[in-house]
């Protein structure tokens, strides 16, 4: 053990260290007590006093999904009762010009969402300008269907494919030339035929010469060539059949009763050509009267008719025979004989198989398969301006009442510089109206109104020269021809644009769209309401008392949620009509059970609860544990699930529709997609607009309905 003085010693030993310095003494001097406050207590509270409102909100807008849910669902909400009202589109008459408009929102032009809708090779009319020099000329005047794009102005950027050759008719008229492939799905052994006869005359003279140019059938050769294929690809799903050339006729018995005869003049073979049974075919073909008249020794024959025959040689049911062309010529003087038999020709094959009944001819009977092979057709890819189709220029011939009635409306002025009318009606009906050919002239006084798209000229009217008068008149009555504007003539000051697009009806689907979110909102709230006011009740009163009480209640709601949904639906619908409160009860009547079974579970769940137990004790009656005890610590879980139930009354309801029960005259989201499911492919638009606002509606009500039951859970009351 070491003692003072061994330390003593250590110092003495130990290496002297410069650097280190002494600690300074310290005395109690250098230590003073300092008062800060006179006081002394607890912290100053921070906290303000809160309401359950204020304080669920607040949970509410830390939730920011659900703060944009909000604001999309009161966006909606606004819209489908502001732009019924505002948007002063009429969704109830409307013009047939204004059917399938595209949406528009930019300028045509601009390639997207600008009026205008593009098509994919699509079949053109080439038998247009058949003596164009270059096949740009041709092309030029090459047309798609007329009556689906009647309007030149309104096409642009075509770019045509090279020539195709189609096995059936997808071309429709507009594919030319091909093989006509005629089948019969029957009895082969019997043999079967397709007739082309007159309907509007009854009877045939043969007292003259009936030719048959030609009678061209299966011809492997010739169709092989055509595509440069060294084997033939028959049709499938049927054997080829060996053809025949018949006259059909009806003979009386000794009884006046009609019997069908038929004569054979042609005799069956698989490859034919007429042409190759005469020296030339521009010489007189096959004398087909003379045949007529030789086999049956008649010249007068009733319900007469010629038709090809065929009989199978494979094994199986279905016989085809593919008939290039058949034409006749009949050289008498009789005109209506002569007429009924020069239009029969088979030449265009396509143009024969789609022209079932002519003006004057039937050609097939209604058991026949027919469908084209090989024909020829070029299709085309282009833009179609469907505004300026539906409201742009057009060129027609109008009555002269209609223009005097524009003069009338001060919209233009016939007065010459002399000021007398250089064109008035005489009010006689045998006179017409007078022209005044020398002072004639035209002036638009309101452009904005008028439908004119310029001035009417001189050379506009349609009279014969030679009736003009010395002083320069004509009287009678001669068509014009106008320029017009055709959005002026339907009503419209300026060229309508819809962001949305036309339907088939012609209705603006902005403004149809949201007409049919108020109809479903307003549905799918009251059906909201009353459900979840019956099934909070009924759902209380079971997980409350539970027993026999909840026994009972839940054997009832277990039979009704037994019967399936849809047929409670169509049961009411058949019943009561499918209008908008009939519909709203037949949701009704089942929609509550979801609410109930949810509320029943909440309630066995919080009514043991210790603070539920002491205001028992303290002598709560029932209604004040449910109401102020158990129902809002419930709430949350509830109304989520009960909010979901508006989206889901829109689906619902667009359902019903799909089969064909929806609302009747009353526009809704489901009548809106029922109405337009077919046209998917064709105008998407149509679909794709209101599935939109359904989605945001889904999407919005779920987010919506998770943020709500945060903010409404008192037991997170206070936390941040």
């Amino acid at each position: 053990m070491l003692e003072d003085k061994d330390f003593e010693i250590l110092e003495e030993q130990a290496p002297v260290n410069e650097n280190i310095v002494n600690d300074p003494e310290i005395s109690d001097d250098d230590f003073v007590l300092t008062k800060v406050d006179e006081s002394v207590h607890e912290q100053k509270i921070q906290t303000k006093p809160t309401t359950f409102l204020k304080d669920s909100l607040k949970r509410f807008r830390k939730n920011k999904s659900s703060v944009v849910a909000a604001y999309i669902l009161g966006i909606l909400l606004l819209l489908s009762f502001l732009v019924p009202v505002f948007n002063h589109s009429n969704t109830k008459i409307t013009h047939e010009e204004e059917t399938f408009l595209a949406p528009k929102l930019f300028k045509s032009g601009t390639g997207w969402w600008d009026g205008t809708a593009k098509y994919k090779d699509m079949a053109v009319d080439i038998s247009a300008k058949p003596d164009a020099e270059t096949e740009e000329e041709k092309q030029e005047y090459w047309w798609p269907a007329k009556d689906r794009f009647p309007y030149h102005s309104a096409i642009s950027k075509k770019k045509f494919t090279e020539q195709k050759y189609l096995n059936d008719t997808t071309a429709g008229n507009y594919a030319k030339e091909g093989y006509i492939q005629f089948g019969y799905l029957g009895n082969r052994e019997k043999g079967h035929s397709f007739d082309f006869s007159s309907k509007t005359i009854p009877s045939l003279t043969l007292n003259n010469d009936l030719y048959l140019t030609v009678f061209d059938v299966y011809d492997v050769n010739k169709i092989n060539a055509r595509e440069g294929k060294t084997d033939l690809e028959k049709p499938d799903n049927y054997e080829l059949g060996e053809s025949a050339f018949y006259f059909k006729y009806v003979e009386r018995d000794e009884n006046d009763i009609k019997q069908p005869k038929e004569v054979k003049l042609i005799d069956y073979k698989l490859t034919h050509n007429i042409g190759s049974m005469v020296a030339d075919l521009a010489e007189p073909s096959l004398n087909v009267a003379e045949l007529i008249q030789t086999a049956t020794g008649k010249t007068e024959f009733e319900d007469a008719c010629f038709a090809v025959r065929m009989v199978a040689n494979g094994e199986g049911d279905n016989t085809c025979s593919l008939i290039g062309a058949i034409a006749f010529d009949y050289t008498s003087e009789d005109a209506p004989t002569k007429e009924k038999f020069a239009s029969i020709s088979f030449t265009d094959a396509t143009s024969c198989v789609n022209k079932k009944i002519t003006d004057e001819y039937e050609y097939w009977s209604s058991t026949d398969i027919r469908r084209v092979y090989l024909s020829k057709a070029y299709f085309c890819s282009f833009v179609y301006d469907t505004y300026e189709a539906a409201f742009g220029k057009r060129e027609e011939d109008i009555p002269l009442s209609k223009l005097l009635t524009y003069e009338q409306n001060g919209w233009i002025s016939f007065k010459g510089d002399n000021g007398l009318a250089t064109l008035e009606d005489t009010g006689d009906p045998d006179m017409g109206y007078v022209l005044d050919t020398i002072n004639f002239k035209c002036v638009i006084l309101d452009e904005d109104s008028c439908p004119l798209a310029r001035p009417i000229t001189l050379s506009d009217f349609v009279y014969d020269e030679e009736e003009v008068g010395d002083d320069g008149t004509v009287f009678g009555f001669f068509p014009v021809k106008a320029t017009f504007w055709q959005y002026k003539l339907l009503g419209y000051k300026s060229m309508p644009s819809y962001l949305m697009g036309t339907d088939k009806a012609g209705r603006d689907m902005f403004k149809y769209v949201f007409e049919g979110l108020r109809t479903s909102l307003l549905l799918g709230f009251l059906t909201f309401i009353v459900c979840f006011l019956f099934g909070l009740a009924w759902g209380s009163i079971c997980g409350y008392f539970g027993g026999t009480v909840d026994l009972l209640m839940e054997r009832f709601t277990d039979i009704l949620a037994g019967v399936p949904w849809i047929v409670v639906m169509t049961l009411i619908i058949i019943h009561m009509g499918s209008n908008f409160w009939t519909f709203a009860l037949a949701l009704c009547l089942t929609g509550w059970i979801g609410t109930a079974a949810r509320t029943r579970t909440q309630f066995y769940r919080f009514r043991g609860r210790e603070y539920v137990l002491a205001s028992r004790t303290l002598g709560a009656s029932d209604a004040r544990l449910i109401t102020k005890h158990i129902l809002p610590n419930a709430l949350g879980t509830i109304i989520t699930g009960a909010v979901l139930m508006i989206p889901s009354v829109i689906f619902s309801e667009a359902t019903i529709s799909y089969l064909g029960l929806g609302l009747k005259n009353l526009a809704s989201l489901g009548v809106i997609l029922s109405n337009n499911q077919v046209y998917l492919k064709t105008d998407p638009y149509l679909l794709i607009f209101p599935a939109v606002v359904i989605a945001l509606i889904m999407i919005s009500f779920n987010l919506f309905g998770n943020g709500l039951r945060d903010a409404i859970n008192p037991s997170l009351k206070g936390e941040d």
